[in-house]
């Protein structure tokens, strides 16, 4: 049951400006061990258009409570997580802060997914549109329209054009429009999204423009390197692209080069000498086979 602080309003998103802002404490309510506040205003995304919602803490005199997770309910932006010391029913002003690397994280990922949604469409063909994402800190998922594996030699083409837009470092654009006239310059809305009147469009200039909420980088650049992890199939005719970017990226080589180091340890040989000494067990071994 909602317990009421203040008057009811929709929540106020500032968190494209702000990492941080005073608000006030709507309501509240407690659902087994976790409690969902909702604040007139707040810099926390909510859950959205594949973007998971940010983490954080809001705070006030004494009182603590770490957001683990930031979901919308009508117009309204519902924080949920626990209460780490205070009292709630001494609140009403409180101080609300999201975690920003983890946001910086999410924000490479999500323009990522535009430049990936285009890359898809040069290399694939125009039939491609994106059957859904997830855009979370560590990797980015996105479904797509499209028949057959993606081949080798496809990904490659697709990671290069990724990688040459993030090289150009060019500035990403965000700008509120009427959505009649966004469509007629061209701005990709995505199926099954519900576009009210105004609309964002994100415009990465020369290459990719989309409807879109969510938190994006100022420039390409900021995204780091970019790497498909894996590609397979979904359902019929949808196929899933998991990919990293900057921080991501650099945690998946590490991974791998660790793995390399230890394969070659156990194999007593190079990393670069991997593969020749694999071939040869193999040959060895199909060979004592038919020997025993």
């Amino acid at each position: 049951e909602w317990i009421i602080i203040g008057k009811e309003t929709p929540t106020t998103f500032t968190g494209y400006e702000e990492l941080e802002s005073k608000a006030n404490l709507i309501k509240y309510k407690q659902n087994g061990e976790y409690h969902e506040l909702v604040l007139d205003q707040t810099p926390f995304y909510a859950e959205s258009g594949g973007q998971i919602g940010d983490m954080g803490s809001l705070t006030a005199n004494g009182f603590s409570f770490k957001v683990e997770d930031v979901q919308k309910s009508g117009d309204e932006f519902v924080h949920i997580g626990k209460i780490e010391s205070g009292n709630i029913q001494d609140i009403q002003q409180i101080h609300a802060k999201i975690n920003n690397n983890r946001r910086l994280q999410i924000r490479r990922n999500h323009t990522a997914t535009h430049l990936l949604h285009q890359a898809l469409k040069e290399v694939l063909g125009k039939h491609v549109q994106q059957a859904g994402s997830l855009v979370a800190p560590e990797s980015l998922r996105f479904d797509l329209t499209h028949y057959e594996q993606i081949s080798s030699d496809q990904i490659v083409e697709i990671e290069d054009i990724v990688n040459a837009v993030i090289l150009q470092n060019s500035e990403v654009e965000t700008d509120i429009k009427n959505y009649k006239a966004a469509r007629e310059e061209g701005a990709v809305s995505l199926f099954g999204e519900k576009y009210g009147d105004t609309v964002r469009v994100v415009n990465i200039p020369g290459f990719s423009k989309e409807l879109c909420g969510g938190t994006h980088v100022k420039a390409t650049g900021d995204i780091g390197l970019f790497t498909i992890r894996s590609e397979g199939s979904v359902s019929s005719g949808v196929r899933r692209i998991e990919a990293t970017t900057g921080l991501g990226t650099a945690a998946s080589f590490r991974q791998q080069r660790s793995q390399l180091a230890h394969l070659s340890k156990t194999l007593k040989t190079t990393p670069e000498e991997v593969l020749e000494k694999v071939t040869v067990l193999q040959e060895d071994y199909q060979r004592l086979t038919r020997e025993i």
